[in-house]
């Protein structure tokens, strides 16, 4: 008679990962844009040079994807998810006593490994690796922990700038990472069988009836493969320049820094609700869903980030709803992707190469927000360039599905 995995350690491991992407990718990457304008301001740098701070933290991201498979492989998701939430622990602090544009580049490289380490990657592969059934839904609850850290975190550190400065505000979320470090240590393991266990399975009348969806692909040709990794490319640019600009957006279009603010908190509560919704989604309808869900959400909010100079406060937050919510796409879908397209055999190198083709966007698209501000004196026709890559990604998601 075989054991099946507890529910509250398979579980437990998607804490740990939630743990992770609370600190790498909600405090490290998503709540920088609170920073962004007063780094510009502080040190008189140009629009070009703060986009270029992100640049570089993806450029470091992407090299770091090239090899973060063979880490886990060879050290384990447990040291290594904990080895990158130090990283963007230690990058607070040089962001904290930064002086020059070359330290907030450095700072921003040492975010990027980190943030490749503690990731999606290593998540996506331990969550397969612990779960049998509800995979969806797993990751999803998992990935959700990036959205919790957003909705607190802006104003919060809003306020201590306001009162101590931006030291004082990268210290203190330096701090809190560091907790999020020795607790990642403490809840993930690398693999149930190294318990005596096997991997959860779903339990009740219907564990054993499949979800109506296509649940193992036969692969990609070299062609496809390619046309897939340009829609990952083009999912990037928004998912990376298009997030991280959001406050430059607003504040460019005349509206208030706290305002700015909760609205950031609110997206990151949107984050995490769109995360679990895309998991369920993806686990009860199938792809049709689950791409319909993330692409139709994406491609509306970007339409109304077109609309930021109109003024008011019902826009602004019906575009943040929608971004929130679409924001799985970047999370959830790589790896659901992978399954589907790429086949049982190629579904770890699947997740990592959707994942550094996905970076790759965020690279390339990365300095072209703050280009085209400086050009165009408007970060409106960046979200114009992003709305149509979305829609050119979504064609080829969709037509990749139904050739397959």
């Amino acid at each position: 008679m075989s054991l099946r995995c507890p529910l509250h350690r398979a579980w437990l491991l998607c804490l740990g990962g939630a743990l992770a992407l609370f600190a790498v990718m909600g405090l490290g990457v998503n709540v920088f844009s609170v920073f962004q304008p007063e780094i510009i301001r502080l040190n008189g740098f140009t629009d070009a040079q703060g986009s270029w701070i992100t640049t570089v933290r993806s450029l470091f991201i992407l090299g770091a994807l090239l090899g973060v498979n063979q880490l886990c492989a060879r050290f384990g998701f447990r040291l290594i998810m904990t080895s990158g939430v130090l990283l963007v622990s230690i990058s607070c602090i040089c962001f904290a006593y930064a002086g020059s544009f070359f330290m907030y580049c450095a700072a921003a490289a040492l975010t990027g490994v980190g943030y490749c380490w503690a990731g999606m990657v290593p998540l996506s592969l331990a969550v397969g690796r612990w779960f049998r059934h509800r995979r969806g839904l797993a990751l999803g609850l998992a990935s959700a922990g990036s959205g919790v850290s957003t909705v607190f975190a802006p104003v919060l550190l809003t306020r201590i700038m306001a009162r101590s400065g931006m030291r004082a505000a990268f210290l203190w979320e330096g701090g809190v990472i560091l907790l999020c470090a020795l607790l990642v240590w403490c809840l993930v393991r690398d693999d149930p069988a190294r318990l005596g266990l096997e991997p959860y399975c779903q339990e009740g009348p219907d564990a054993g009836q499949p979800a109506p969806v296509r649940r193992e692909g036969a692969g990609l040709s070299h062609g496809q493969t390619a046309l897939l990794l340009l829609a990952a490319l083009f999912v990037g640019a928004t998912g990376g320049p298009g997030f991280s600009h959001l406050t430059m957006l607003y504040t460019s279009a005349g509206y208030d820094s706290l305002f700015i603010a909760g609205l950031l908190s609110y997206l990151g509560a949107m984050i995490g609700l769109g995360k679990v919704l895309c998991g369920q989604v993806y686990d009860r309808l199938g792809w049709r869903g689950g791409n319909l869900f993330t692409f139709g959400l994406l491609l509306l909010s970007l339409a109304l980030c077109c609309l930021a100079p109109a003024g008011g406060a019902v826009l602004p937050v019906l575009a943040i709803t929608a971004f929130g919510l679409g924001m799985s796409i970047t999370a959830v879908s790589p790896a659901r992707w992978a399954s589907d397209l790429c086949g049982p055999a190629g579904y770890e190198s699947g997740v990592r190469t959707i994942t550094v083709a996905s970076t790759a966007g965020m690279l390339v698209f990365g300095p072209i927000p703050g280009l085209l501000a400086g050009w165009l004196g408007s970060y409106v026709p960046a979200y114009a360039l992003f709305l149509l890559l979305m829609a050119a990604a979504f064609a080829l998601v969709h037509g990749l599905y139904r050739r397959t």
